[in-house]
């Protein structure tokens, strides 16, 4: 998904992550990448994309890695600055831009964007300065297809098979992360000796917080107090920070009022894919997505209202020390809900 969008007033090219990693190993990378926080597991792929542009003979010279603070500012620009020892292309990374590097950065504009360097910045888009940010290629979408994802699971099965269910399962799961799914799938086949199935990856493999938060949210409006109990169980076992907790509970109540949304105008389900995708990022299958419409029929639109408008007091108690736990305060508030909701 390309795109123009803006970040402070400041226009850019927008591309999924597998746009960005295919770019970044062609012969004809772009200058600057700016990958923002996303899932960890694509930081290494592109550090490795952006190293294989320097032969391995000449790495050391010639490919650099730099933190983003400003005690590193000049070192960055001597490496930008000085000649190449080898092929004539040099590559640079950058991690953690703090505030005050990053003004600085605007200074480097002609040396980051000379047609011999590709220079890759892991950092928040709304930090890169303009002049720089309307040159790059940025990731802010981390989403891959589920098809990809589900092929990705089954290339590291090490030649074992795995139940579709138990594949959709452990996606579910691990809501996607790669990070997460990798490790899992190691877990599994030492867990297992033969097919894994479904009921292996419930056994092995425990639900992050931002899936529980989205089962908690369907069992809410489901009405399934239990289910939703376990989700909230799940919710506490995960060690996730309250303040994560309370976001991905948030952002599983939006998008069931978007499914209300869409259902209610009798729009077709392909808008609602499309607004997941675009604003939280999250690549919805047809099972994810028919699972949600069916939630969102189950639950009044003003009562998705109600929630989110408590759901922002808890956060307000939450930072101003007003209350000191918010699954405690959400546990309360989901027991009153699930008994009001017809």
């Amino acid at each position: 998904m390309t795109g123009t969008r803006g970040v402070s007033g400041a226009a850019f090219r927008d591309v999924s992550v597998t746009e960005a990693l295919n770019s970044l190993r062609s012969r004809h990378p772009s200058s600057l990448y700016v990958f923002s926080p996303g899932d960890d597991y694509f930081v290494p792929q592109a550090k490795d994309a952006v190293r294989s542009q320097v032969p391995e003979a000449y790495r050391v010279f010639d490919y650099a890695e730099f933190e983003g603070g400003e005690d590193s500012f000049d070192s960055i620009r001597e490496f930008l600055g000085s000649q190449s020892f080898g092929s004539g292309r040099k590559a640079l990374v950058v991690t953690n831009l703090t505030d005050k590097t990053a003004e600085r950065f605007a200074s480097l504009s002609p040396l980051i964007l000379a047609p011999d360097i590709t220079c890759l910045l892991f950092a928040d888009p709304a930090k890169v300065p303009e002049e720089l940010l309307s040159k790059a290629l940025v990731v802010t979408n981390y989403s891959v297809s589920s098809a990809a994802v589900q092929s990705w699971i089954r290339k590291r099965l090490d030649g074992r098979t795995m139940e579709d269910r138990a594949v959709h399962e452990l996606m579910e799961r691990t809501a996607n992360s790669f990070f997460l799914m990798r490790s899992e799938i190691d877990k599994l086949l030492a867990y297992t000796d033969s097919t894994i199935t479904v009921a292996d990856v419930q056994e092995v493999v425990p639900r992050c917080h931002t899936a529980a938060a989205a089962i908690l949210v369907e069992a809410v409006s489901l009405k399934h107090f239990d289910r939703a109990m376990r989700a909230l169980q799940d919710l506490k076992s995960s060690g996730a920070k309250d303040t994560d907790i309370l976001f991905d509970v948030e952002q599983g109540l939006l998008r069931l009022l978007n499914a209300k949304l869409v259902s209610r105008s009798n729009r077709p389900r392909a808008d609602l894919r499309a607004w997941c995708l675009r604003t939280q990022h999250r690549n919805l299958d047809d099972r994810t997505l028919s699972a949600l419409l069916s939630a969102a029929g189950g639950v009044k639109l003003r009562d998705i209202e109600a929630l989110l408008e408590q759901l922002e007091d808890i956060e307000y108690g939450i930072k101003k020390g007003l209350a000191s736990n918010a699954l405690v305060a959400l546990e309360q508030l989901l027991s009153k809900t699930i008994l009001r909701i017809p």
